[in-house]
């Protein structure tokens, strides 16, 4: 049977070299997402009311395909929370962005607790530790593209 406890939080940082407010402004994009993110295949965005969006997402995860929805809320200026809604697979999906100004742009936190339902532990730790790397490399260029580009 698979191990399906909520792992810990995995949190890891990476410096984007444009202001906060122009990396904020690609991270509640949601609705483009599968335009830098290749493994998003689609989304769906619900307004929930002020600060809150309910975001549908499809994945291919190259095994599986998996659809989900997360409630994200802004808590403050710099920082986005999410928490599951509901999806297939997932048991437990919640995090945060949290985003710092630095000398030379913005230091982006991003932090996320998973589980699933049928996959081992160890296959989700591999999945937000490898992959979470991956992620933020993919909206640090997409920032740092449109920056360029204005």
């Amino acid at each position: 049977m698979p191990d399906t406890q909520t792992l810990p939080l995995v949190t890891q940082s990476i410096d984007v070299a444009v202001p906060p407010a122009q990396l904020l402004a690609v991270i509640l994009d949601y609705a483009r997402y599968p335009e830098f993110i290749p493994e998003v295949k689609s989304i769906r965005v619900e307004q929930r009311g002020e600060g809150r969006v309910a975001v549908t997402y499809q994945l291919d995860a190259k095994l599986f395909q998996v659809d989900y929805t997360l409630e994200h809320v802004q808590v403050s200026p710099w920082k986005i929370e999410w928490r599951l809604l509901r999806g297939e697979l997932l048991r437990a999906n919640s995090g945060s962005w949290t985003l710092e100004a630095t000398a030379t742009g913005t230091r982006a936190i991003y932090a996320i607790a998973l589980s699933a339902s049928t996959m081992p532990a160890s296959f989700q730790r591999a999945l937000s530790e490898t992959g979470l790397p991956r992620l933020l490399a993919n909206f640090k260029a997409r920032a740092e593209s449109l920056a360029q580009a204005r």
